[in-house]
Order: C-alpha cells, then structure tokens, then sequence
C-alpha cells in the first residue's frame, strides 16, 4: 500500500502542484509535476550518500588509463547490444547477459575462472531464441519462485514497435540444467502491459514482483510466490494518473530507515511528475520526501526537443526551491553536447545516468552518452565519464561538489556511435572497469570490455545481500548466493585518517526497466582509509504491518566483499555474512613491513641469545679452571 505528498515545492521555477484531492482515495496524493518549460524530464539518479567525508578523500583526477581488453576476455569481438548483469551459475562471478542485434536472440557470458587470471575468458551460450514476430525488448535476472535457481523475466514487442506496450514472459531456471533455461518451462503474464513493468517485493517475502500498467491504463501488481511458478494480480489503489512511456522507476530506500521505498514518474494534464511511495511498516504511502534523507536525487533534465539544452538538478529538501541546477558545463571547446532526447519504439529508453565510484575516493561518479551535431549535420554520440568534484565557487550556490566532463578521456572511437556504456568489476577485485555498447559503422551492434589499470591505493567495500530463503538447506545443495536480489538496503559508517566519520548509503538493484545495467552488489569506494569500517548495516524489505527487518556488524576489513546472508528473514539477530579479502597494495606494503619488522627482531634477537651463550661458555671455562687452580 502507497500514499503521495507534494514531493517539490511549489515555489519552484520548475515544480508545480497537482492539486488532487486528497480523499479521493486510501492513500492521500500530491505530486511533484514539472512545467512545460522542460519538454523531457526524465526519471531522476538516487545516488547513495557519502556524508562527512568533505575534501579528505583522495580527491584527484582520472590518472589510471583504460585499454580494451575484448578479444583476451571474450576470445572475439562481441556483437549485439548490453542487456543485464547477474550471476546467472551462482560462481561468485557476475556474467552478462546480451541481445542480438535483431532482438531475436539472448546470449549468456559466463565466467569461466578466477577474475584474478590473466587467462580469464567468458563462454558464450545461447539462452532464449525467438522464431516469431516478437522481439527481446529487455532482460530482467530474478528469482520468481524463491528455488535460489535465477529466472529471467523477459518482455517481447511485436515488430513493428510503434509503441511502448509489451508482454511479458518469466523463463524458470533449471536446477538440473544448471546454465540453461529450459524454452517451454515458462509462466506469460496473462494481458499485455502499456510498457515495461517495474521490478519491487511489494510484500516483503523476499520474492520480487512487479508493477506497471495492463492495457487499459490500470495500474497492478503481479505479486509471485515462493514454490509456485504462478502470480496473483492486485491492482494499486486509488485514482492514479497514467505512467510515463517510456517507464521510470526506482523501488530505492528515500529517508534512511533502510526499508526501500518506490518511486515512479507519471502524467497529470500534460505535466510530468514524480511519485514517492514510502514504506511504513511495509504498507506503500505516498508521502512528502523527510528533510533528512540520506540518497541524494539527480534529475537529467532537457530543456528543448533535441536536447541541445541539458542540465542536471538535485533535489535538496531544504531549500525554498529544492531543485538546484548543477553547474556543468556541457560544452568542449567551441561545441555544444547534450543528452540523447528519449525516444519510443525498440530502442526507445529515458535519459539514463549510470552511477559507480570509478576512483574509489567516495563519491559516485556517472556515466553518461552525449551527442553533438557539427554545422555539416554530422552526429558524434559519445560515452563519457561525469567525475564527481568539490565545488566551493559562486556557482556551485553552497553545494560543495558538482560533477565535471571528462573530454579528455576516451572510451571509443569516436565514429562509433555510444549505446549502453555501464561500469563493472572484471577482475571482481573491487576496481570498476567499463563495458560499452556501440552502434559501428557497420550498422552493428558491438559490446567492448575496456579494463581499469588502476595506480592508485584507495580501498573499497564490496557488499551483497542475497535473499536468505535458505542456507545450508538450499535445494540441490546450491549456494545461497547466485540471484539478483531487488531492494537491500546497505549502508556503512567510518572514520577517516583525520577521524571524522563518514557513512555511505545504497539500495541493491533499485531499476529494472529499460536497461539500466546496474550491478547485483554494491562497491563503496573508501579513498586512502585503510582502516577497519567501524560498521555496515543491511536491511531488507518488511512485510505488511511488520516492522524493519535489519542487522549491523562492526570492525570490517577494507578492501573486502561481503555476501550478507539474511537467514531466517524473520530473524535478523541470526543473519550471516561471508568475506573475501582482496589485499591491497597498501595492505600487502604493511604486512611486507611487519614481516619484515619480525625477522630483524628476531635475527637481532637470535645474534644476542648467541653471543650470552658463547659468554656462558667462556664463564664456565674460566669457572672449570679457577677450580683446578685452587685444588693445587
């Protein structure tokens, strides 16, 4: 169950109020709605927060080089588009998922070994074909029954897709067939959906469910259930306004309590808005967003038809006009670049900012296509990097950081035209690379792998929560890890080196529709703090009328991964966590020079316990004679 408040104020140049009654329905609702001022606002970026850390960590540019490392990865160059990311044979290891460039067809790279190997190479599979009409418009790696095996939900349109409207389709995973899916063992959604659904645990079991429109404009949840391959409809309640087309939500934890909320982008008389769910006690209310919310919100936003015009604004609560406009410069050199306009249709997505901490210093960084057209019509898209930067000028209006265009840094070649550009952990050694999705001149589809070479010595914190259904009983003995888990909430707290404490916040897989590749964990970047994290803590969705579900653990190792198990759900004072240690080179320094420490103590102690053994000798002679001397 929702309810909505006026999520902007309506003293701002952008947000207005709905003005809807709020005894229309169960839930009361107002909104945040945008003027038409900005023709494309699209669903905004929850970045998780990292307060207190100020100027302290490791602030410095991009200086480690990227190289392509494709053809040693993938043993060939790989064709067709970047579709999602989960660990699909529950290896510890996240394999991708891809589409061909007709849609028809879902590809599977598996890991094959250690990431730590220089010989590391993924296998490819064919998971999904389709012989008919219908194309793969995208890709979602779940568990919808709870058998700790992952499913695919996958959405189809029929060609020619003018529209956004989509079926929908879950294929079960196979116990026994371990990396493949079996074709005819599938559960459809029994009406078509306006567009793609997004991915929520409406109910707390830990199951994940879905929400979205049928096609007549109603909203529903398709709730699934543990140990049936079958779901129940329930629909939302109250009056609701339609849904944005293309989709936008976000099933992410907005004030702190570490139980994810939901939020969704929807139409009121030709104004765009944006709804905040809030989760009390596991019953959905649509409410006024708290002023001490710990996730800062980012809203791309384009301010013509073309996008010619880009901005990017944060929502702070505690403003008379909450939503700030970034001060970033979009422009390199002489030539202007902006977002590319959302479009419907197959390839049809919102404007998406993708988010990973790439310097590991503590603040999320963004990756991003911009497009730009010269004055012969020619259009450059590219992928670039937006670096998180302080900001202390006039025009940063007392933000204290902002966000700067890395032009100098470059991901492909230029010709090619950028697609779905993502960050992730190849090696799985904490340090986000890129993999990137272009349109080449071939008129094809090509995903490069481009690998990290990272210098520096920052640390990191690498943390999973899977869904606790089971441990130590899982069927077919599985591992309790191997699913992506929707909704976690995961939050640390630390010192740095001068002793102010800074804590971090993120929710785990917050999007589902349209592509958004985020990975199944979450990486915190820890900057040059090598010590211990004084505490994380991890919740997860509560079921109706309960209360939050969470446990905290202290003294954690940096430059570790851990895979938080919450089992019994119901139980939070026995959750489990594995940790696997990566050392760092500053570790690895460390333990040189304490071993090292050690053996000269102890040569220095060895030389001194001989040289009191060759004085005791020498004693006992001058003893043995003395006492012949004096028997004479």
């Amino acid at each position: 169950m929702l309810s909505v408040k006026p999520f902007l104020s309506k003293n701002s140049a952008l947000i207005g109020e709905s003005g809807l009654n709020e005894s229309s329905h169960t839930c009361c609702f107002k909104s945040a709605t945008f003027s038409s001022v900005t023709p494309y606002v699209n669903f905004p970026v929850f970045l998780g927060s990292n307060h207190g850390a100020g100027f302290l960590l490791l602030l410095r540019c991009f200086a480690n080089s990227i190289h392509d490392v494709t053809t040693s990865a993938f043993g060939s160059v790989v064709q067709g588009k970047l579709a999602a990311f989960g660990d699909f044979n529950a290896d510890k290891h996240t394999d991708i998922f891809t589409l061909s460039d007709d849609g028809k067809t879902l590809k599977l790279f598996t890991a094959t070994s250690d990431r730590t190997s220089t010989e590391f190479k993924f296998t490819e599979t064919v998971l999904l074909t389709s012989s008919s009409e219908d194309v793969f418009t995208n890709v979602v790696p779940a568990d919808f029954n709870g058998d700790t095996q992952m499913d695919l939900f996958v959405t189809t349109q029929k060609l020619p897709a003018s529209n956004t409207a989509v079926n929908g389709c879950v294929y079960w995973g196979s116990l026994s067939k371990g990396s493949i899916l079996d074709h005819s063992d599938k559960l459809c959604l029994s009406e078509m959906l306006n567009d793609q659904p997004s991915v929520l645990d409406m109910n707390g079991d830990m199951i994940p469910d879905l929400m979205g429109e049928n096609s007549g404009g109603v909203r529903q949840y398709w709730i699934f259930h543990k140990d049936t391959k079958n779901y129940t409809v329930q629909p939302v309640p109250g009056s609701l306004p339609a849904l944005t087309h293309p989709t936008a939500g976000a099933f992410v934890d907005i004030d702190g309590d570490l139980a994810a909320d939901f939020c969704v982008m929807s139409v009121k008389d030709g104004k765009r808005q944006l709804e905040v769910w809030m989760n009390i006690l596991s019953f959905f209310h649509l409410l006024a967003l708290v002023s001490d919310s710990t996730i800062e919100i980012l809203l791309p936003v384009c301010d013509d038809d073309l996008c010619t015009k880009s901005f990017i604004y944060l929502y702070l609560s505690n403003r008379i006009s909450p939503w700030t406009k970034l001060p970033i410069s979009f422009k390199a050199g002489s030539q202007d670049w902006g977002f590319v306009p959302p479009s419907k249709g197959l390839d049809g997505a919102p404007i998406t900012l993708r988010t990973g901490d790439y310097n590991l210093d503590g603040f999320l960084d963004m990756v991003v296509v911009l497009q730009s057209t010269d004055s012969k019509g020619n259009l450059t898209r590219k992928a670039l990097i937006l670096q998180n930067i302080p900001c202390n000028d006039a025009a940063c209006d007392g933000l204290g950081r902002s966000f700067s265009v890395r032009w100098d840094l470059s991901l492909h070649p230029s010709a090619d035209l950028a697609v779905y550009p993502a960050f992730f952990d190849y090696r799985e050694n904490g340090i986000l690379d890129i993999i990137l999705t272009t349109y080449s001149k071939d008129k094809k589809y090509h995903t490069h792998l481009l690998e990290q070479e990272f210098s520096e010595d920052a640390n990191f914190l690498k943390i999973m929560v899977v869904s606790g259904l089971c441990f130590g009983n899982c069927p077919k003995d599985r591992e309790p890890y191997g699913v992506n888990q929707y909704g976690p909430v995961v939050k640390y707290t630390t010192q740095d080196v001068e002793g102010k404490t800074i804590t971090g916040t993120a929710t785990q897989l917050s999007q589902s529709a349209y592509t958004p590749l985020q990975l199944p964990y979450t990486i915190f970047g820890l900057g040059q703090t090598p010590n211990f994290v004084d505490k994380i803590e991890a919740g997860i969705p509560n079921p109706p009328g309960s209360g939050i579900r969470k446990k905290s653990w202290s003294s954690i190792i940096p430059n570790s991964q851990l895979i938080i198990i919450p089992y019994p759900n119901d139980d939070p004072s026995s959750w489990k966590y594995k940790m696997f240690v990566t050392p760092s080179r500053m570790v690895m320094l460390t333990g040189a020079t304490l071993l090292g420490t050690c053996g000269f103590i102890a040569g220095l102690v060895g030389v001194l316990h001989w040289r009191e053994k060759v004085e005791d000798k020498k004693e006992k002679l001058q003893e043995a004679h003395k006492f012949h001397f004096d028997a004479m």
